[in-house]
């Protein structure tokens, strides 16, 4: 038996195993890890929750059982977010008056009974054919035709029920044409994308289910969503976004490993890891060709050096594969500098296909030699007597001398600096892993990263964080002292992981803007906005690279 903090507990299998089935009708629903999680926004690849607008409102809504789980998902639908009253969207409503922020009102006392559950606001479809029974006295049959008219958008039909409605609530007698003609247009609003409850509890449902595995089974949640992501619309997006959260919770996403040769995302140890096939460039059919190479001339990745891979492999593979594999952080494994073997690989491929076995057989023979001890072995072989030698023409000669000339002495830089491997490995793995651009800065001043802020991070003096620039959006402010004016909205990352929650208002964008562009690794002093948890940024500096 597992037995977690929360009270929750699992059977175990004979070697130590949780065995994790699911059940929803058998499922703990008071579980507070997973409201906990629920509550800060955590809420990354959680059923109808995973989106940004999704994360933001679950932190703001706070719910703390099913039915108000179920208001949430309902109230980020366009209805509701779009359905204004007094200058305020019925979302907005909703959460203000949960918190009591605001007093719960109702446009009549007749509509208490049907609204009281959502705080007076017109959520779901149900709570319109209701309101339209007992205020206008349409029977159910009516009210579910007009509800098919607001969703479909029939401008005729609608006039119809909007005139029937209005007749309706002056034979009932309980409001005034005015009120029944707001009270419509509420309906109307509100219900043009809007949900049925019973669709919405079933969706949280699925939502609290998915949020208990992460909160139990992080590891496994965040493979299985990273592995089911491939293949789906703007894949690496997703896939940037989910390993960021993993990085939050302290999850290491790990990059692939050809010794492991894992096809797909993989759970190994307890580091999510990239799989051969996720390499942008490497495809199923580069790594099927790995395989056959492997079975073939019998290949022992595991006990294998960088020059025994590069010999099975570097013609097998075309080079833009084979790069990619470089690149992408696979063959980190040999130990050597990434550019390094990016140009042992453009030299290799310069051997012909009568010098390369030759190298092979000289390197099975002396495992210890490097590769280019192998071709200058090669080139010193000079019998021209001999119809078997390496190098069948004396102009090859020089070829193959200027070769291992040029790995001896490259002629420039083969070392890998923090920002070319971020590049690279944003390229093809969509995300840096092992390393970012604010590596090569002097971050001495900062208190603070990325994931200790979005961790809970805040101090009296301020926050300082040293972090790349890596998106900015600007917004002009449409209401209040500052309307008309400038503000912008950053997405922020350093070493640690990414954040879009830094924000800065008008008079700090108006002094900073030229300093803060796409790119640039800057020192970022604010405060936190206690209310939504953003970064407010109020001063931005120039930051020293070290290298």
């Amino acid at each position: 038996m597992k037995r977690f903090a929360c009270g929750c507990s699992f059977e175990t299998d004979a070697v130590g195993n949780v065995i994790y089935s699911p059940d929803i009708p058998k499922l703990p629903l008071t579980c507070d890890a997973t409201w906990n999680m629920i509550c800060e926004g955590n809420t990354k690849g959680v059923f109808q929750l995973e989106s940004q607008l999704g994360r933001s409102m679950a932190s703001q809504v706070q719910p703390r059982d099913i039915e108000e789980l179920s208001d949430l998902v309902a109230i980020i639908r366009p209805g509701c977010m779009e359905a204004m009253v007094n200058g305020k969207s019925l979302t907005n409503h909703y959460i203000d008056r949960k918190h009591k922020r605001d007093a719960v009102d109702y446009l009549h006392p007749s509509l208490e009974p049907i609204l009281s559950s959502t705080y007076g606001i017109l959520v779901y479809q149900e709570q319109a054919l209701l309101i339209a029974r007992d205020i206008a006295g349409f029977n159910l049959q009516e009210a579910d035709i007009l509800r098919k008219a607001i969703g479909k958008k029939n401008v005729g039909l609608m006039s119809d029920l909007k005139q029937k409605f209005v007749d309706g609530t002056q034979k009932q007698g309980l409001i005034g044409k005015e009120q029944a003609l707001e009270i419509f247009g509420w309906i109307e609003k509100s219900q043009r994308y809007s949900f049925n409850k019973s669709h919405s509890i079933s969706y949280a449902f699925n939502a609290y289910l998915t949020a208990y595995t992460k909160a139990h089974f992080p590891h496994e949640f965040f493979t299985s969503y990273l592995k089911n992501s491939i293949g789906k619309p703007d894949a690496y997006v997703e896939i940037e976004g989910l390993i960021n959260n993993a990085k939050v919770m302290n999850i290491e996403v790990m990059p692939p490993n050809i010794k492991k040769m894992n096809k797909s995302f993989s759970l190994i140890g307890k580091n999510p890891t990239f799989g051969i096939t996720e390499i942008k460039g490497v495809g199923g059919s580069v790594y099927d060709k790995m395989i056959d190479c492997i079975k073939k001339n019998r290949i022992s990745l595991e006990g294998c050096d960088w020059e025994t891979f590069l010999i099975g492999f570097g013609r097998c593979i075309k080079v833009d594969s084979f790069e990619a594999l470089i690149l992408s952080g696979a063959l980190d494994c040999f130990d050597l500098p990434r550019s390094k073997m990016c140009h042992e690989l453009r030299m290799f491929r310069e051997l012909s296909k009568r010098e390369i076995p030759w190298i092979e057989k000289h390197k099975n023979q002396s495992p210890s030699l490097s590769l280019l001890n192998c071709i200058r072995d090669m080139v010193m072989y000079n019998d021209w007597s001999d119809p078997k030698r390496p190098i069948y023409r004396k102009d090859r000669v020089e070829v193959v001398e200027s070769i291992a000339d040029s790995m001896q002495d490259a002629g420039y830089n083969l070392v890998d600096s923090p920002s070319w491997l971020a590049l690279q490995e944003s390229k093809y793995l969509g995300t840096p892993l092992t390393c970012a651009k604010v590596d090569e800065y002097d971050t001495s001043s900062a208190n603070c990263t990325c994931k200790e802020f979005l961790n809970g991070f805040n101090s009296r003096n301020g926050i300082i964080i040293a972090a790349q620039i890596e998106a900015v959006r600007e917004w002009k402010i449409k209401k209040g002292s500052a309307k008309g004016q400038q503000m912008a909205f950053l997405t922020i990352s350093d070493a640690s992981c990414s954040m879009d929650s830094a924000t800065m208002f008008s008079e700090e964008w108006d002094k900073y803007r030229a300093l803060v562009k796409e790119g640039e690794v800057l020192l970022l002093r604010g405060s936190k906005d206690l209310k939504r948890g953003s970064f407010l940024i109020k001063s931005v500096s120039r930051i020293k690279n070290l290298l």
